[in-house]
Formats: structure tokens, sequence, C-alpha cells
């Protein structure tokens, strides 16, 4: 351990300059996707008594509130039916700890293999949509990318106003079940995509992929260059192509449109620009209903913060690259011209506007943004140079700001957590991008890593200091 104290005084004596502290820090760490959901009693009893144990040691590092997920199929895994046992118990220990609860309404499915988790969004929402007005099929539901793929982590976005319903519903019963406590909740995050993410689902396989090939999607994209361009002629024109009729226009359908950078063109800008579109508008749908249902007469949750996460590990900070994959994951829009190196407009800030937007409609003034990958932030030295400025954590935060949006930090993997240089990257954003708050995954990880331990107490401690 001299080795990693050596460090935390060298990191103190670096980062000992003026800084503009926000007026509170909330520091914050995500329980384990589930605790006690396994068929062997023994081992059921085993992680109960485990999760009690991390907790006084969250408790005695400064921790502020737990964050666990609210996963749709085991709270309602019957439409209507809803069940809040499991919760009811959760959160009951966490506050019995002297902790608040931070809820995290994750309506996206759970696939991890560390944690042996897997929980499907809640099979009737498919069967109970999939003869609605203008779904041909269950496919219709999910996202379906270049290939053919099919993919059922949220439900598509281009469906939201017709699902719409079911999100209001939950929270309805969320708040039915646990109005009583209100005042033990710090925050609740509402999960806006894959992973909780306000982002289309893209991986390894499908960077290059936009997902926007269902007859939903389609329909959509067909509709918006129609509203834009009025006649089929107007579109040939500005696109330099024949099509017959509204009903030939289709989203990109040839590799060649990266290879040859036809993103560029005239057809790939009006395609982003509806791309992105389609899910900053399903973002403020779900926003604006979960906030007015949270803020009604009666609710004990009125004025309760509401956080939504943005991902940053998606994120390329050099003017140039490659970022066909914040293109396809709905980040950004290729009209912003980030390629030219002319223009530093990072492209985030449609984003960002929509929540606001968000906000603004609900005439609510507690959202939150969180911002993942955080360990990710550009490392800098005494000064905050125009380098560390690149950086998506100092983004996002100045965007936030001019919003007033709140923001706070998330780190995107628990395998940096024994990393140096990580930590001080956390730190470099925390300090200089006026941070509100840190939430670091996960607690069993903090509470098995020493050295995770001891940086965290003292982000805290200089924090509050």
């Amino acid at each position: 351990m001299k080795r990693e104290y050596k460090f935390l005084i060298l990191l103190f004596l670096i980062n000992t300059v003026s800084f503009a502290k926000p007026k509170s820090f909330t520091a914050n760490v995500m329980a384990p996707n589930l605790v006690g959901q396994t068929s062997d009693v023994q081992k059921n009893r085993d992680q109960w008594a485990k999760f009690e144990i991390d907790l006084e040691k969250m408790k005695s590092l400064g921790i502020q509130s737990i964050s666990t997920h609210i996963w749709w199929s085991l709270a309602e895994p019957k439409d209507n039916q809803f069940d809040w046992t499991y919760y009811n118990k959760l959160s009951e220990i966490i506050i019995d700890k002297g902790l608040k609860w931070s809820p995290i309404i994750s309506f996206h499915s759970c696939q991890t293999k560390k944690e042996n988790c897997n929980i499907k969004i809640p099979s009737w929402v498919w069967s109970k949509y999939q003869n609605s007005d203008g779904i041909e099929n269950e496919a219709d539901l999910k996202f379906v990318s270049t290939n053919g793929t099919i993919n059922d982590e949220y439900i598509s976005f281009w469906a939201t106003d017709i699902v719409a319903i079911e999100y209001k519903e939950f929270i309805q019963s969320f708040i039915k079940n646990f109005n009583k406590l209100g005042s033990k909740i710090s925050e609740i995050i509402i999960s806006l995509g894959p992973n909780g993410e306000l982002r289309y689902p893209i991986s390894e396989l499908t960077l290059n992929q936009p997902q926007a090939y269902s007859q939903l999607a389609k329909k959509s994209f067909r509709s918006f260059v129609k509203s834009k361009y009025k006649t089929v002629d107007n579109v040939n024109s500005s696109w330099n192509v024949d099509l017959k009729g509204i009903s030939d226009i289709q989203p990109p359908l040839e590799q060649n449109f990266f290879i040859n950078e036809e993103y560029k063109s005239t057809f790939g800008k009006d395609f982003y620009d509806w791309y992105n579109r389609s899910l900053t508008e399903h973002g403020i749908i779900v926003l604006t209903t979960v906030i007015r249902e949270f803020n009604k007469e009666g609710s004990n949750f009125i004025n309760t913060p509401i956080g939504t996460i943005i991902p940053g590990s998606i994120w390329r900070s050099d003017n140039g690259t490659d970022r066909t994959a914040e293109l396809n994951a709905g980040l950004i829009r290729s009209s912003d011209n980030f390629w030219d190196k002319e223009n530093k407009a990072s492209g985030y800030e449609h984003i960002i506007s929509s929540l606001k937007e968000a906000s603004t409609l609900t005439k609510f003034e507690k959202l939150n943004i969180h911002l993942t990958a955080i360990e990710m932030t550009a490392p800098k030295e005494m000064k905050l140079d125009d380098d560390s400025q690149k950086s998506l954590a100092f983004e996002i935060s100045n965007l936030a700001s001019s919003m007033n949006l709140g923001i706070m930090g998330q780190n995107q993997s628990v395998n940096v957590l024994g990393s140096n240089q990580a930590w001080d990257n956390i730190w470099n954003a925390v300090q200089n991008g006026n941070y509100s708050g840190l939430t670091i995954k996960t607690m069993n990880d903090i509470s098995e890593n020493p050295l995770a331990y001891d940086f965290y107490k003292w982000i805290i401690e200089n924090m509050n200091e």
C-alpha cells in the first residue's frame, strides 16, 4: 500500500490549485445488478449478508446513496401485475444502514456474463403490441440493423409513443408503493436506452450499422423526408438520385455508404438528422411522462432530482477521426460537419438540448445528466489546458452548465478501479468540471479493492472539505 499512498500524496500536491467546486457534492456507488436472486438458499443468504457488510463499508467511506437497478420484468412480470417484494427488501436494508437510495428505473434488459445477469424486457410487451396500428410483426417493436440483426435490449424508439403508457403505469405503481420513502430517495434515474443510456444499441459487430430498418423506422424516415422536401422531385434534386416515389425512400443500404463517406452527402446528413431526432424525441417523451407523474399532487417525490445517462465510451476526441460509431449510436449528426478541422463542435449539443427541452416543457429544474466513462477524461497538468477541454467530460459539463442542467459522473468499467491514471482522470473531471456528484460501480468492487477504496475516500474528503 505504500506505493499507492505515495501516489495519493502526489495527486494531492498536483491538484492543490484553486477550483470552483459545486455547492454540494454527492458520492454514490452502484449495487450489484441482483442480490440474492438464485435458487441456492445458502448462496442467497450469503449474498444478502455480504450486501449488508458492504453497505457498512460504504457508510464509513462517506458514501451518501446506493444506486440499484429496478428491472422492469422483475417488478411487472405480467401486464399491470406488479410485485415490489424484492425491491422493498432491498431499499429497506439500504435505508436501515443510514444511506439513501437512488433507484434506476431500468426499462432495458440486463445481459452481463460477469454477474450472470440475463433479465430481458417483459415478454408480454412484445405480444401485447405486435398487432397495433402500423406494426406488422414483433420485430417492428425492436431495433433492426442493416444486415437484418434484431436487437431487443430496449423497445424501439419509433414505438415509444405507442408503448409510453407502459412507462407511465410503471411509474404510477412505483410511486404508490414507495411514496412513503420520498425523503429517503436522493435521486431517481430513468433508463432511456440500452444499458440505461440515451443511445441506440450498438456493439462491436454493429458499430457501422444504423439500427433503422424496421417497418416503423422506415415509415418514420419517409415521413421526415416528405415533410422536409414535399415532393419526390425535390428529393431527387437534393440527393442526386432518381426515385419514382416517396415509397422508394430507404435508409442507407450499402456498406459503401461508410467506405465512401456518403454520410457527408445531403442524403447522409438528412438521414442522421432524422436518426438523431428520433432518439431525442424518444427521450423527451419518456422524460416528460415520468417527470409529470413524479410531480403530481399527492406524490412525495415532488422536486426529487431525476437523472438520465449519457454514454461517454463511444466518443472520439480528435477532429478528423472516424466518428461513425457515434453517428450510429444516434449521438451526433453528420450535418454538423464534425470532420472539418475548422469546426470544433462536438455534436452533442442536440442531445443536451433535448434534455433541456424536457426540463422546460415540465418546468422541472432538477434534471441531472450522468456521463459514463468519466475515467476517460483527458489527463491534465497544473492548468486546464486546451487538450483537457477537448475531453467529453468537460464538453458535456460546459453544455449542461449553459442549459442549467445538473452534471454527474460515472465510470464505465470496473476494470479501471485499480488504475492510478483512471482515478487521476476522474479527479481531474470532478474538480475542474463542476461535477456535483460521482457514482462508482460497483459497490462490491470498491469494497474488495483497497486502492479504489482509498482513492474514492480521498476524492470524497477533498470535495467536501
